[in-house]
């Protein structure tokens, strides 16, 4: 146990900040303080963050902030993704550091591994650049977990940078051109329900092998991470068990109940042929493995869409 319990949420307005400050509000160990973007303070901004937190008594941050976009919006907008998101990072490592925070948690996308890499390993993170489509945002997460390491070796802040799986779960994006796959299939496998149509077209060839954590799963990996000791941690969370997106394609539409057939848009690319992130880390370290299989957090995450966003 933590021996305090002032934790700051930053993001907390987002996919994985809202399912994480739902789980730590339901331990009820934690008096959870949120920032919820932008609106609330810009961590792009010099000296904003530093100033809140000189403020406050935070003493554990987990970081859930990131300026996102899609990969069309990282082909047009390069340099504004990666300087944002470089600054907001150095922001908040240095506004860390200068008030005593005990520990900052870095919520890392698997992007930022290199991009001949399919089984992502912790011992292969510094072995290549990110893949073209995501450069500059896998970037950024690098230097996050580079600035750990500085940070502690000349500073002592203590910091856990960690990789995560692709997350699935309540408060997605359903995005056909923006989500992932999962989420764009849910959109697209009820789209077709409602519409009573018999073909729903999957991107590519449905062969690629991907990795899928229920967003609680994650939640909690972050939670957890809460208790390890002061140093500078690097490492992943994983399912270690890989779907292709076609059979993750029929188990969304037998629990959507369609029973159409799909076709596939081969002029859209595969991508890596599997992406599967190993993490032996937690297992050893804080006793965590994910607790919801693929079929139950599909089940859950359908049920939220349709009471959420289709409102039926």
């Amino acid at each position: 146990m933590i021996e305090s319990k002032n934790l700051l949420v930053l993001g907390a307005n987002g996919f994985l900040g809202k399912n994480l400050v739902s789980k730590l509000n339901e331990t009820n160990n934690y008096k959870v303080y949120e920032l919820n973007g932008k609106n609330d303070l810009d961590l792009t901004k010099d000296n904003l963050f530093n100033n809140y937190l000189s403020k406050s008594k935070i003493d554990y941050i987990i970081n859930c902030a990131a300026f996102v976009g899609g990969i069309a919006y990282g082909y047009d907008f390069p340099a504004e993704l990666l300087m944002k998101n470089t600054i907001m990072a150095s922001n908040i490592y240095k506004a860390a550091h200068e008030n005593g925070i005990k520990l900052l948690v870095n919520p890392i996308s698997n992007c930022a591994y290199p991009k001949n890499q399919n089984l992502y390993e912790e011992k292969y993170f510094w072995d290549g650049a990110p893949h073209e489509s995501v450069f500059e945002y896998g970037f950024s997460k690098k230097y996050f977990v580079a600035l750990g390491n500085a940070y502690f070796k000349e500073y002592g802040l203590a910091s856990a940078n960690i990789v995560l799986s692709n997350m699935y779960g309540p408060h997605d994006h359903f995005e056909e051109k923006k989500s992932h796959a999962l989420g764009a299939l849910i959109k697209k496998i009820y789209d077709a329900k409602l519409n009573n149509s018999k073909y729903v077209e999957i991107w590519g060839t449905g062969k690629p092998i991907r990795e899928w954590l229920y967003v609680e799963d994650g939640a909690d990996a972050l939670i957890k991470s809460l208790n390890l000791k002061e140093n500078s941690y690097f490492f992943n969370i994983g399912v270690n068990k890989g779907i292709s997106i076609y059979e993750m394609a029929k188990i969304i539409a037998q629990i959507i109940d369609w029973d159409g057939e799909f076709t596939f848009d081969t002029s859209r690319p595969d991508g890596a042929e599997e992406k599967r992130v190993l993490g032996k880390f937690t297992e050893k370290n804080f006793n965590w493995s994910p607790q919801i299989s693929l079929e139950n957090g599909i089940s859950s995450t359908v049920e939220w869409y349709k009471n959420n966003i289709l409102k039926i």
